[in-house]
């Protein structure tokens, strides 16, 4: 298995932990116990955001640094599932947002990357599934260490610099005069273990705007505001073409997919989906 490296969190970090479990223990505990035993393999875990914002170190996060506010919320989430002996991979899903966050397609701009919306959409197109590589796991041939690499996807595939485990020991025969202080460190010599890195189930999709009034009828779909986007996990096959949803998530940036050389600056918006909720009305 790869190594892991021991990361101090700083106070800020620590105290979206605590919140975490806080949250977790008051409200969930007796929904994760109901999971033992479940064949599952993924489990989309859904979260009220009004119970989100009982916990303001939470409230701030999500607002300000949602995938941060994901990757701390998963690690307790994995603590809680481990502990109660549930074999399954949970998947945070915060659901009914504040209106505050609520969007149209043609208001997004650059300025709101990184930033959670929740947006009614009609949904035009689904690719099939695909996966990617979300982590990748490299060994080293010389000293046989793993070290893990966290991918982008849609991105060429980064490999390690350097194998920290021979650099370590090519210090210490420094340190005892093992070597000359002109030696230069060890090449990178990897390969990739397929087995142990870590993939995602992933569905592109293409939807447009879709306008609902106060009864919850739909008024207008514009085929004009079109944006693209992924769903993951247990998200992938969940949606069909043709009907509008409520989807949040949090902008993205992808490159232009038309794209003629490999550092083109142009760049479009696309969403990231984190949650997916239905709809009265149907196109």
């Amino acid at each position: 298995m790869p190594q892991e490296h021991e990361i101090d969190l700083d106070p800020e970090e620590q105290a979206i932990l605590r919140a975490w479990r806080l949250l977790v223990s008051e409200h969930y505990l007796e929904d994760i116990q109901h999971l033992q035993g479940n064949p599952g393999i993924i489990h989309g875990f859904e979260i009220a955001h009004h119970l989100i914002c009982q916990y303001e170190d939470l409230k701030i996060a999500f607002h300000l640094k949602p995938t941060r506010f994901h990757d701390l919320g998963h690690q307790v989430m994995r603590e809680q599932f481990d502990e109660h002996m549930v074999r399954m991979r949970p998947v945070i899903r915060v659901v009914e947002l504040d209106t505050d966050y609520r969007r149209r397609i043609d208001t997004l701009r650059m300025r709101d990357r990184n930033q959670v919306v929740s947006i009614t959409v009609k949904i035009n197109d689904i690719s099939p599934a695909y996966g990617w590589v979300t982590e990748a796991v490299y060994e080293c041939k010389r000293c046989k260490e793993q070290t893990t690499i966290k991918q982008r996807r849609a991105r060429e595939r980064e490999s390690p610099s350097h194998c920290e485990a021979c650099f370590t020991r090519m210090l210490k025969r420094l340190d005892m005069e093992e070597e000359p202080f002109a030696v230069r460190p060890p090449r990178p010599n990897f390969v990739m273990s397929s087995e142990h890195s870590n993939y995602e189930d992933v569905q592109d999709i293409h939807m447009c705007q879709a306008v609902f009034n106060e009864k919850g009828e739909l008024v207008h779909v514009s085929d004009e505001d079109e944006m693209v986007g992924i769903v993951s996990d247990d998200l992938v096959g969940e949606l069909v073409k043709g009907t509008c949803v409520r989807l949040n998530g949090i902008v993205r940036v992808e490159p232009f997919p038309n794209r003629t050389f490999s550092k083109d600056t142009r760049r479009i918006l696309s969403l990231q989906v984190l949650s997916v909720e239905p709809l009265e009305g149907e196109a």
